[in-house]
């Protein structure tokens, strides 16, 4: 296995994309491979027919590794789905020292064991049996009586307490969505596995917008991934299980056209906003299996478009208004995913929830090569998956790095008494 490889797959219910990426002497990302296929076999986040999503699969890894001119390896995958839960919790150690009346340094170590025990509690909880642990992020800690610490490592005290919010998902949807990958030929570590909230916001959010509070809503094609940011840490998500596929079945419906040709007039002429169409303007489209094209006016097409995304905006604020105070949200709202490329999108969710909103770009400054294709918010999660495996590869890296404490208490200096005390 080459250890400068990662692989971003994203699995999503519209489509399935690939990026093979090289880690270069500099520490830098290059794009080697990018593949796409329509996703068959997925809805809403989950698995309906593994040899359907298995084949998907590997056709969108051989377009890729083709182009890279290597096998795809340290693979990343993305789950979302109503399945997916997020739990605030809280872990709490003694931290030892060489006498048990003194207060003792804090160190990464520590820094484990604290956000395992808050795993741990929830592990024993009732109703938590069919669910894995996928993530557990630490939002602050506290130290004795010291609330609020963001980073504890190297201060002093007697107990440390970790409030962390773990987010997890139904086994059998994991096991599903691994089968898939393994039915194609491919094998995917079970820790490579990355919520969508997740991955799309190491893409998509800038420091400044984590930090003071934001509302990611990533639109795809089977669902509205919902990720609430704030003091720099994921706090909160949801789901919601009606997007982008959703207006283009009321279209193919409404216009009496295929599903691949409504999605087509969904982004090339669609509008959220039907006030800013010309009443006048139409557009051709074409019949079902041969039939005669029909001409329809924009302002018609426009309007199916409006009564759908209105129904699962109107979800998402009604969401973010029950679980989030809107006037913490000083950042406002990013959209993203490939449904935000709808004409006036922004506007329309602006006037709805009253909020700033912008479209969420995927932020390339990391990558290098081939990179024109990818800034597009559809490539959102799969960018996302490659910061999120450099990012691993790095915590990796400085894991095996030897450390030495020259403190009183430091594994060093034990070892130097020791030898003195021998000899």
């Amino acid at each position: 296995m080459k250890a400068n490889i990662i692989t971003a797959l994203d699995i999503g219910s519209s489509f399935i994309r690939v990026l093979i990426a090289q880690v270069n002497s500099e520490g830098r990302l290059e794009i080697k491979g990018i593949g796409e296929v329509a996703s068959e076999g997925m809805d809403k986040g989950l698995v309906k027919d593994i040899q359907a999503v298995s084949g998907c699969i590997r056709t969108a890894m051989h377009q890729a590794e083709d182009l890279a001119d290597c096998k795809a390896e340290n693979i990343y995958i993305n789950i979302t789905g109503e399945h997916i839960r997020s739990h605030s919790v809280m872990g709490r150690i003694s931290i030892s020292g060489p006498l048990s009346n003194t207060p003792s340094e804090i160190n990464e170590e520590h820094i484990h064991q604290v956000v395992n025990d808050a795993k741990n509690s929830v592990k024993v909880q009732k109703g938590f049996e069919r669910l894995q642990i996928l993530h557990g992020l630490p939002q602050y800690f506290d130290i004795d009586d010291q609330k609020e610490i963001y980073n504890p490592v190297n201060m002093t005290g007697y107990h440390l307490t970790s409030h962390v919010l773990l987010v997890l998902a139904d086994i059998t949807s994991i096991r599903n969505l691994l089968k898939c990958v393994e039915v194609a030929g491919y094998f995917v570590d079970p820790e490579n596995i990355v919520l969508s909230h997740i991955a799309a916001g190491l893409s998509t959010l800038s420091e400044d917008e984590k930090r003071l509070g934001s509302v990611l809503i990533d639109i795809g094609g089977g669902s509205c991934d919902i990720a609430f940011y704030n003091k720099g840490n994921l706090i909160q998500t949801a789901v919601t299980p009606i997007a982008g596929n959703n207006i283009s079945r009321d279209l193919a419906i409404g216009l009496r056209t295929t599903l691949m040709h409504a999605e087509s007039i969904k982004l090339e002429h669609g509008s959220a906003l039907t006030e800013t169409i010309d009443s006048g303007q139409e557009i051709s489209v074409e019949g079902i299996s041969g039939r005669s094209s029909t001409n329809y006016k924009l302002s018609h097409v426009s309007m199916i478009i409006q009564s759908r995304l209105a129904e699962f905006m109107e979800a998402c604020y009604q969401f973010i208004k029950t679980a989030y105070p809107p006037e913490l949200i000083t950042a406002g709202v990013v959209l993203t995913g490939g449904t935000a490329k709808l004409k006036d999108i922004d506007q329309f969710t602006s006037d709805l929830f009253n909020l700033p909103v912008k479209i969420g770009y995927p932020d390339l400054s990391r990558l290098s090569g081939a990179i024109s294709r990818l800034e597009d918010p559809s490539y959102a999660t799969a960018i996302g998956l490659i910061y999120y495996g450099m990012d691993q590869m790095k915590d990796t890296k400085a894991s095996l790095l030897p450390k030495f404490k020259l403190g009183e208490d430091g594994m060093f200096k034990k070892f130097i008494n020791y030898i003195k005390e021998f000899l």
